[in-house]
């Protein structure tokens, strides 16, 4: 409760700062804010600021803490990545910046919740916030399409759950997790537990643009500026895996043999779709939201599985490596071409001409997104085939494992159209993000050759 007390007076803080018309002066302030709140989280007691009533409703327990510090942690860049964008004229840097860290309130709730009424504030105000981002950039179609569009989809899945955690509560009596983990058999065996057990399943799966609920994505991601859409590949999936596989993984585990099927089925849609979809795209950011999907699958794979410490630290070595290596592309590109919404990906032909380092940088993070070895997305896709393998689930793993074959094609496609193509492109070549690029994908290699250095890491927090 202490980082989430701080960030809500950040957020506080920064609209004030707004005053100021200084953007340097309130990026700065949120960087070192987050910074602050990313120590917090990791040295400090989260009980210190606990209000009265909520000590039974949030839980900063490992499991938070290790997602938590990892949303912080990649959140500090992408405020970096935010400079060229605040910075236009018709964009209020200190509201942007103080909805992002608001979000980030959001976030953290939905890592340590341990109630239904803290998830579902938890949702709202990620939510809430992520409307209104989106539809950041007034002078674009493309951003208020996305604004209006995740808004009607998602106030539609919020109502899902809404609707579901009635329906428990009608069965049960009771909001709190732990509790309805220890029900006995009567009352889990009632129409009401089981309609309201798939009606938040299937929110949650909205909520982390898993197939056959991922159709807004795709729109959503193109149409929003491209440091939302980085913040939502990477921040906004972080943060609701972390709230699925909590109450799927964690609490309702031993229900499994009520919504498992129905993961398994959305694990395999969400391989097939995201990845043979992906395969005809023509721009860079609906080829990473198909992408995105793709991964979405290869993440599900965690609530398939019999849950464990390792299954939890798996899944936070797939999260941390699959947002370092979107924070590398979005730097690289950002440096590339500004604030361009729509980059082609034709317009990648012969960049290795103009920018050898950006482009090294950029193939480090597709390699390592398409899971080729000595990058760390290797490894990561490894974490999470080993215990489906020990798990017998055979067929699961052998889609796995071609849909990992097609994703590499076209993961290859923007790498061969950065260094083997005649053209000559026209970069701005600004230089300001490269810095970000070369930690971020630093990182990348560092997972890939030393994955249990990063492992034990997590496992330490």
């Amino acid at each position: 409760m202490l980082t989430i007390t701080l960030l809500s007076l950040l957020g506080l803080i920064l609209l004030f700062v707004g005053f100021l018309n200084n953007i340097g002066l309130s990026r700065t302030i949120a960087v070192l804010g987050l910074v602050a709140g990313l120590g917090s989280m990791l040295f400090l007691d989260q009980d210190i600021l606990t209000f009265s009533g909520l000590e039974t409703q949030l839980s900063f327990d490992s499991y938070a803490i290790k997602f938590s510090s990892l949303i912080l942690f990649l959140s500090v860049f992408i405020l970096f990545l935010s400079g060229k964008f605040i910075k236009k004229d018709y964009v209020q840097s200190a509201e942007f910046l103080a909805v992002l860290i608001f979000s980030l309130v959001g976030a953290l709730m939905l890592t340590s919740f341990t109630h239904f009424i803290t998830l579902f504030v938890g949702l709202e105000i990620l939510g809430i916030s992520l409307y209104i981002l989106a539809g950041t950039d007034k002078k674009s179609p493309g951003s208020n399409e996305a604004s209006l569009k995740y808004l009607l989809l998602g106030a539609f899945a919020t109502g899902i759950i809404l609707f579901g955690m009635a329906l428990i509560y009608g069965a049960t009596g009771s909001l709190d997790f732990q509790a309805i983990a220890n029900l006995g058999q009567a009352k889990i065996d009632s129409s009401l537990f089981k309609f309201g057990l798939f009606f938040i399943l299937i929110g949650l799966l909205f909520k982390v643009s898993a197939a056959p609920f991922h159709f807004w994505s795709p729109d959503v991601y193109e149409g929003s500026p491209n440091v939302v859409m980085l913040f939502m590949s990477v921040v906004v999936k972080i943060a609701s895996f972390a709230a699925i596989y909590r109450v799927f993984g964690n609490y309702l585990n031993n229900y499994s043999f009520f919504w498992w099927d129905i993961v398994y089925y959305a694990t395999l849609a969400s391989l097939v779709i995201g990845n043979l979809l992906a395969l005809v795209q023509k721009t860079v950011k609906r080829q990473l939201a198909f992408s995105s999907i793709s991964q979405t699958g290869y993440l599900l794979f965690a609530l398939l599985v019999i849950p464990n410490d390792q299954t939890v630290n798996g899944l936070v070595f797939y999260l941390f490596v699959y947002g370092c290596a979107v924070l590398v592309a979005f730097s690289v590109l950002t440096d590339w071409f500004g604030t361009d919404p729509n980059v082609k990906l034709d317009q990648l032909k012969g960049a290795s001409k103009s920018d050898q380092m950006g482009s090294f940088a950029l193939t480090i993070a597709y390699l390592s997104m398409a899971g080729i070895p000595l990058t760390g997305g290797f490894f990561a896709k490894l974490f999470m085939f080993t215990p489906a393998m020990e798990s017998g689930l055979v067929q699961l793993l052998i889609v796995g494992i071609l849909s990992s074959v097609v994703g590499a094609t076209y993961y290859l496609r923007p790498i061969i159209n950065v260094w083997f193509s005649s053209e000559t492109p026209v970069l701005e070549k600004g230089n300001s993000y490269q810095w970000i690029a070369f930690m971020a994908g630093t990182l990348l290699l560092v997972a890939g050759v030393f994955p249990d250095t990063i492992s034990n890491l997590i496992a330490l927090i």
